[in-house]
């Protein structure tokens, strides 16, 4: 029997509620990674319609996002195009961006990996951003490691 307790271990942020996809564009939260060895963007999209969404990345030098470029380092990225049928996640290409294709019509789930060691000197904060989607209904969600384990976990919305 395993010791670990999820929300004891790793922060998790809400960094989107579901939202029609359209109203999502580089709207999600700009998160503080100072304390963070690893961090996880959770994107989980509702199939309504047929366009498709582009997801990028971006690191700033605080939460308010006062200074902001895209992240041009290759993430570890995984997918499930079709969640009804299937519960696995497939390896995709590392890479600075990705398309959640709705062509098949389904409901999917893709995960991005993010180290906080890859930032860009001055940088500390991350954002995933959006751009398409249509009226499908997407929410994202970052998971955290913490670079300490603590009895509580540090804020991460709070530069």
């Amino acid at each position: 029997m395993s010791n670990l307790t999820f929300p004891e271990v790793f922060k998790i942020v809400q960094a989107h509620e579901p939202a029609i996809g359209s109203a999502l564009l580089n709207t999600s939260d700009i998160v503080s990674c100072k304390n963070f060895k690893k961090l996880w963007a959770v994107l989980s999209m509702d199939y309504v319609d047929d366009v498709d969404l582009v997801v990028t990345w971006n690191e700033s030098t605080d939460v308010a996002g006062g200074t902001t470029s895209a992240i041009t380092t290759a993430c570890p990225i995984w997918y499930n195009i079709d969640t009804a049928t299937a519960d696995l996640l497939t390896r995709a290409t590392d890479g600075i961006t990705f398309t959640i294709n709705t062509g098949a019509g389904k409901n999917q789930l893709w995960i991005m990996e993010w180290d906080p060691a890859k930032f860009t000197a001055g940088y500390d904060c991350f954002q995933i951003r959006m751009s398409g989607a249509g009226a499908s209904i997407v929410d994202v969600l970052y998971i955290a490691e913490p670079r300490y384990q603590s009895d509580v976990n540090v804020a991460a919305i709070t530069d």
